[in-house]
């Protein structure tokens, strides 16, 4: 038996999106960036990393595509963007003219919804053979509009409720949209302390030391798994831990740099 692949040029994905933003140029030696996304991205199925689908990467009614519809593939529907950087003063004094002029703090911090993702059976249950990349990837049935439990981003909590997802009778598809569950939001906060030192007229000492998640805070992972063809983010239901913040990004991270130009 031989599968032939066909490219289907019919699909579309339509983006909106508003940007604000606000700066303080350099006065007294500190400079303030912000800004503000939201935006909208919706789209038909695509896989974006395979050079072509496999026998069983379609959508999940083969004669329906509208029913794939849905947030693209890793959007983020708010993002937060604020930057400064503070130059310490120059002091008249010479040994203070040493030791704390010269010196530049910088510091980043963003905050971002989280990404979609579908919650799958992990089974075929449409007795199909057919699905979002796989025909383990159909969906499951939604019970309730919402579907959150808690939503604070505590370790071992249930950020999805259970009860609020089913499994599809057999020989049915499920009636959740695919792509229409948001994980946790991320953030981050970063600073950056750096000063160059003149040595001579054409060499210089830059010290740099960095820390990635100042305050290390407990930040919550993705509680989906990304589709090994590209074809997004999935969560399977019926697990012991389905819902549940189990995973985290990264702790504190302190970097110290040297470097000798000439």
């Amino acid at each position: 038996m031989a599968f032939v692949s066909e490219t289907d040029y019919g699909g579309t994905q339509s983006y909106n999106g508003m940007l604000l933003s606000v700066q303080r140029q350099a006065g007294r030696g500190v400079t303030l960036n912000g800004n503000y996304t939201w935006s909208h991205c919706i789209g038909d199925y695509a896989d974006v990393n395979s050079q072509g689908p496999a026998a069983d990467e379609t959508y999940s009614d083969p004669n329906n595509r509208r029913a794939d519809r849905s947030d693209c593939l890793g959007e983020r529907r708010q993002s937060f963007n604020f930057t400064g950087v503070a130059d310490a003063p120059k002091f008249s004094n010479r040994a203070l003219r040493t030791i704390v002029s010269g010196w530049k703090l910088s510091g980043i911090y963003t905050l971002a919804s989280g990404i979609p993702f579908t919650v799958i059976t992990g089974s075929d249950r449409s007795l199909t053979a057919v699905g979002l990349g796989s025909a383990n990837n159909q969906r499951v049935n939604q019970m309730v509009p919402n579907v959150y439990g808690d939503r604070s981003g505590r370790p071992y909590s249930n950020y999805l409720n259970p009860a609020a997802f089913a499994f599809p009778a057999l020989g049915t598809t499920g009636n959740i949209g695919r792509n229409s569950v948001r994980g946790p939001k991320t953030w981050s906060f970063d600073m950056a302390l750096s000063r160059s030192l003149p040595i001579r007229e054409s060499q210089r000492v830059e010290l740099r030391i960095e820390a990635f998640n100042v305050t290390n805070s407990f930040r919550p992972g993705s509680i989906a798994t990304q589709g090994t063809s590209g074809s997004g983010a999935f969560l399977t239901f019926g697990t012991n831990t389905f819902g549940q913040i189990r995973n985290a990004l990264t702790p504190r991270i302190l970097q110290f740099a040297l470097k000798y130009v000439f």
